[in-house]
């Protein structure tokens, strides 16, 4: 028995001591948690691929034949918030609503690369976010790449978001996304500008989609290093959304589109991600416009990191939430 609790106990030292080399070096060289370290070992398995540009534009083209698939709420996810389920004008638009009804109004634009619908990601941190801010989630399933491009969404969105002013009347509202649906958010937002339509009270981003065209030629440097994104995977992505418009066309890729007017903007990113570089070019094209900005960097962290069951995702959670309340 001693020889086994010597054993065991040595058995427990060693990963002890393994587990805080291990944070050590998650915190000292990418400082990051131990957790979001390895939540991106989890990420790269997930996204790893093999498929070349032309076999994912393959792939997407085959999709036009089973049609266009239709968002469904999760089968499997217990919400905290009371969910429903809507048709307006040919777009399906989900509300989640974790208060009386009368508390802030979100209006969610989900990522997915204009090719994907909602994930668990994104499932999750709408509900929490409803839940916690006592406040109303209003998410349409917006129409994608391959079945449309991004003209459809400068019809539906706008008459969605008119129809939200029109039906909650000085209520505050603000408008988020991330990813695909954080450059959506912004340039849907140039557009009521341009428009001399109300504007949302703020913009919340999370590794926001600015340029479709993957340009910069900085963006090679963080190839290596994003687990999600795939370089020439997202070009025919963003080619597909953009249609006949061109991958620059400011309301495609809203980096190119006037900021002049546009309200608080605050915006997360990570520095493991394939979009960094453009988001820094348009954090300064905002604050040139005399925008205010928020540029939340998260070092070492991964696309989307704010809606990761991570300590940094959860913390940045918190912070979205209480500028949703107002207590900020």
């Amino acid at each position: 028995m001693r020889g086994w609790k010597r054993f065991l106990l040595g058995v427990l030292c060693v990963a002890v001591l393994a587990g805080g080399l291990a944070m050590a070096v998650s915190y000292g060289v990418y400082g990051r948690s131990l957790r979001a370290s390895v939540y991106e070992l989890r990420l790269r398995r997930r996204y790893a691929t093999n498929r070349t540009a032309e076999e994912e534009r393959q792939r997407l083209m085959d999709k036009l034949t089973a049609g266009e698939p239709t968002a469904a709420l999760p089968e499997n996810r217990v919400f905290r918030s009371e969910v429903s389920e809507a048709e307006r004008d040919g777009l399906k638009v989900f509300t989640l609503e974790g208060g009386a009804g009368d508390g802030p109004l979100v209006l969610y634009l989900h990522g997915g690369a204009y090719i994907n619908g909602f994930n668990a990601h994104q499932w999750r941190f709408m509900d929490d976010l409803a839940a916690a801010s006592g406040g109303t989630v209003v998410a349409p399933a917006y129409h994608l790449a391959p079945f449309a491009d991004y003209t459809r969404a400068y019809e539906d969105l706008p008459a969605l978001w008119r129809a939200l002013r029109a039906e909650h009347p000085g209520r505050r509202i603000i408008l988020m996304g991330d990813s695909a649906g954080g450059g959506l958010a912004l340039g849907l937002a140039e557009y009521l500008a341009a428009a001399g339509e109300p504007l949302p009270e703020r913009l919340i981003l999370f590794s926001p989609w600015v340029d479709v065209s993957m340009e910069n030629p900085e963006i090679a440097d963080y190839v290596p290093v994003d687990p999600i994104l795939h370089l020439e995977l997202v070009k025919v992505h963003g080619e597909l959304w953009a249609g006949d418009g061109g991958t620059k066309h400011w309301q495609v890729s809203p980096l190119y589109g006037d900021m002049t007017g546009l309200p608080p903007v605050t915006i997360y990113c990570g520095t493991r991600e394939l979009l960094y570089p453009d988001i820094l070019l348009a954090a300064e094209k905002l604050r040139a416009a005399g925008v205010a900005v928020t540029l939340n960097v998260g070092r070492g962290l991964n696309h989307d990191y704010p809606l990761m069951p991570i300590p940094e995702g959860t913390r940045a959670v918190q912070e979205v939430c209480a500028l949703v309340r107002g207590t900020d």
